[in-house]
């Protein structure tokens, strides 16, 4: 079953994908035959709205970035629609409680779930990141599992551990930066992004092989590393990673 997993999924994105364009066409159809549209169907917010629609299926609903795209496009359609709602007292206060509740009710799935039992949860919790109290702060990490989110701010980490397994990196209007010069690998771990209308660098030690399968719309990912002929790269240390990325970018460096 956990084989055939990455192919329903694919399936899925495929599939969602191609009814997506399916209905775009449609939509221009009708307008272009003279049928009365609403002005909303064609205007940027939309864009969003369908990307997390297709983000959501392809990725089975496991993360949140789904949701987060689906918000932000649903958000800026509110205002577009309905311009003088923005202004209401109340309106601001409830955004900023929402995505509060969003991030408290994200359920812990991915690479956590490979770790049973509440110590796991306990380690999970202890990669809680906060925002640097200093523009150039790094933040040491001695934890085995990486767990960073970031609104409207921005946070660098150092990881130390000699036993590093892997992570989430939730960035949505800000920037991450995270340092594993010091850290260890052993095989194959996996790093998710999870990055919306923001930005993360990422160091790595000179010898990790370094495998994207990140997703996204309107984003980029660029591999900076300094390649040094004289230590090859260690098949046995691979980072594999994955995620969305919409509206932003990630970039890879070495030293």
């Amino acid at each position: 079953m956990e084989k055939n997993a990455p192919f329903k999924t694919k399936e899925n994105g495929r599939i969602v994908g191609g009814l997506i364009i399916i209905a775009v066409g449609a939509v221009l159809l009708l307008r272009n035959t003279g049928f009365y549209l609403p002005g909303w169907l064609f205007s940027w917010p939309m864009i969003l709205i369908l990307v997390g629609v297709y983000t959501g299926f392809k990725h089975n609903f496991k993360n949140n970035s789904w949701l987060i795209i689906m918000g932000v496009g649903l958000f800026f359609l509110i205002r577009k629609s309905l311009p003088g709602l923005s202004n209401e007292p109340l309106f601001w206060p409830l955004v900023i409680i929402g995505i509060g509740v969003l991030f408290i009710l994200r359920p812990r799935n991915g690479i956590f779930n490979k770790f049973g039992g509440n110590s796991d949860l306990e380690q999970w919790q202890s990669g809680e990141s906060v925002p640097a109290t200093a523009e150039d702060a790094v933040v040491p990490d001695r934890s085995d599992l990486l767990f960073v989110r970031t609104v409207f701010s921005g946070v660098k980490r150092s990881i130390l551990s000699k036993n590093f397994q892997g992570g989430t990196i939730s960035t949505v209007f800000g920037g991450t930066e995270i340092d594993l010069t010091q850290a260890e690998i052993n095989g194959k771990v996996e790093l998710r992004f999870e990055v919306l209308f923001g930005g993360a660098k990422l160091i790595v030690p000179s010898h990790w092989a370094v495998q994207n399968e990140i997703d996204g719309v309107f984003h980029g990912v660029e591999d900076n590393r300094r390649f040094n002929p004289d230590a090859a790269l260690n098949p046995g240390k691979v980072l594999i990673l994955k995620g969305t990325v919409t509206f932003g970018g990630i970039e890879i460096k070495s030293y």
